[in-house]
């Protein structure tokens, strides 16, 4: 039996972009990113290690926010406009570059987002998660459930109702858009708290995976570590980060993306070229964003694809021979079997940060089939080998720099979460008063139920909190809890209107299965 197990847990969550009609806002960059250098090149992985019959297991998350927004003919259209202007800027560049150092670097770059809108149109014909469920079917993808909008959970322990609507909506999710069964939980922020597993397990979920400190803070500190999964007093299993190995790949001052011969996605040609230049792409006045064409190592030097290349080989090579040795070594101080090393990242992270990541996991997964005491493999496949497993109750903790939430509330977003948490007593309330509602009034309330779970999202609070798109954050978690009000406002006085419904329907149409009926006291 092998005894070394890796487990990789990626996933994947940008913040909804409504279907409003005029200019689409700077921030659908980031679904759009997430496509071109995420899903897309993930998936030409696995293409290559399927034909190349390479084991290669890893468990995925995707928002439901998130599929909401690749099933939507809306944000494919708008996709596949962004990759018409994308290539065409790309051309555009081709040829004011013509004989420069340069050149080549902009051809493969041309060629990569031409590869995109085949792939995307033709090969998977729009629809990523279709392709997604069919290596899941082969055992090669774990797909986790997680809460309907990234909501922090320890904020919700007094109001169990807003935890079991979220996870309600989410598993909802989850089975309108892949044809598995979730065995693992996915928790918004990696946000931990006392009592979470125990409605979580009441699902029939098996697992989490939880932040170090969460995990070896707990009331028994976990005689095994990091290199053992764990179980709570309700059955629910615990997986602990191993944060030595998240830090080789990702810390931000010694990481592997750091290397000198890796592309510097920071040095985007969208941040320098002026705005005639970039006017095929977008409108500088509008604010500025990525454009794809980046010529710089970070080293400074010009980019040599295959250099980065190569170290990406070299790198996935270390990091293999340094889990084999700590777990080696492991294994002679521990009385656990078979042992694992769970590395956590945003998928994101692997494509648009570090631009040969997912090279570098291509690499990694070719490393370990050379190997034989060695493996990766679901976590819900680990599980099944575990022989004894300790029990224990976690640490309040958070995958936040801060370790806890001193980001979500602080004097930059300190006004949102009393509202939200008013918003949610509210809500409560109307489940209650109207528990058999039919028609419009059913309507109104499931339109004020998802106001709501889009309210209570961090990415409001974190944004502001990073003065990244700040007034947009604070403008969109505003609209949200206005729109609530508004519904509980009609509802008080009898006068339910359409007018505004159909408008908010049709700029936020998500979770076709809302029951608002989820936030009912104690309904389960």
């Amino acid at each position: 039996m092998v005894k070394k197990t890796l487990l990789f847990i990626f996933h994947a969550h940008v913040p909804y972009i409504p279907h409003a009609d005029g200019d689409e806002p700077l921030e659908a960059a980031q679904f759009y990113e997430l496509l071109s250098y995420g899903f897309l090149p993930f998936l030409r992985m696995c293409e290559r290690l399927d034909a190349d019959t390479v084991p290669f297991k890893c468990a995925l998350v995707i928002s439901p926010l998130l599929c909401e927004m690749l099933n939507s003919s809306f944000c494919r259209e708008r996709y596949g406009a962004y990759l018409g202007r994308q290539i065409a800027f790309a051309r555009q560049e081709l040829k004011r570059a013509a004989g420069a150092p340069r050149e080549a670097l902009i051809r493969h770059a041309l060629e990569f987002f031409t590869l995109n809108r085949e792939d995307f149109n033709v090969r998977y014909k729009k629809d990523i998660l279709s392709r997604i469920n069919s290596f899941a079917a082969k055992d090669c993808i774990e797909l986790l459930a997680t809460s309907a909008t990234p909501c922090f959970f320890p904020f919700y322990q007094d109001m169990p109702e807003a935890l079991t609507a979220q996870i309600e909506q989410g598993l909802s999710s989850f089975r309108e858009n892949f044809a598995t069964t979730p065995f693992g939980f996915w928790l918004p922020l990696m946000g931990y708290d006392a009592g979470v597993d125990r409605i979580i397990k009441s699902y029939g979920i098996d697992y989490t995976v939880l932040e170090t400190q969460s995990f070896l803070f707990a009331d028994r500190p976990p005689v095994n570590g990091i290199f053992s999964a764990a179980m709570g007093e309700s059955g629910f299993s615990f997986f602990g980060k191993d944060s030595t190995a998240c830090a080789d790949i990702a810390h931000p001052e010694t990481g592997f993306y750091l290397h000198p011969d890796y592309l510097d996605t920071d040095k985007d040609v969208g941040f320098e070229l002026d705005g005639e230049a970039l006017s095929t792409l977008f409108d500088v006045k509008k604010g500025r964003r990525t454009t794809g064409l980046c010529y710089s190592r970070r080293s400074g030097s010009l980019y040599d694809e295959h250099a980065g290349a190569m170290q990406a080989e070299r790198d996935a090579e270390r990091f293999v021979a340094n889990r084999n040795a700590v777990l080696t070594e492991a294994a002679e101080l521990l009385d656990a079997d078979p042992l694992c090393s769970v590395s956590v990242l945003p998928l994101r992270f692997l494509g648009k940060t570090w631009m040969e990541g997912i090279y570098w996991l291509e690499s990694v997964f070719r490393n370990l089939a050379q190997l034989h005491d060695m493996h990766c493999a679901l976590p819900s496949e680990y599980l099944k080998r575990v022989r004894r497993i300790q029990s224990i109750s976690p640490f309040y903790a958070s995958n936040l720099p801060s370790g806890y939430a001193d980001e979500l509330i602080n004097s930059s977003n300190d006004w949102m979460f009393p509202r939200i948490q008013k918003a949610t007593e509210r809500m409560i309330d109307l489940a209650g008063r109207f528990p058999d509602d039919q028609g419009l009034k059913e309507r109104t309330l499931n339109m004020a139920a998802k106001e709501l779970l889009l309210a209570q999202s961090t990415d409001w609070p974190l944004m502001t909190d990073a003065q990244t798109s700040a007034e947009y954050a604070a403008a969109q978690c505003e609209e949200h809890l206005n729109a609530f009000t508004d519904v509980y406002d009609s509802l008080g006085s009898g006068t339910v209107g359409t007018d505004r419904l159909i408008k908010r329907e049709k700029e936020y149409p998500i979770f076709s299965e809302m029951d608002y009926r989820f936030f009912i006291r104690e309904s389960r």
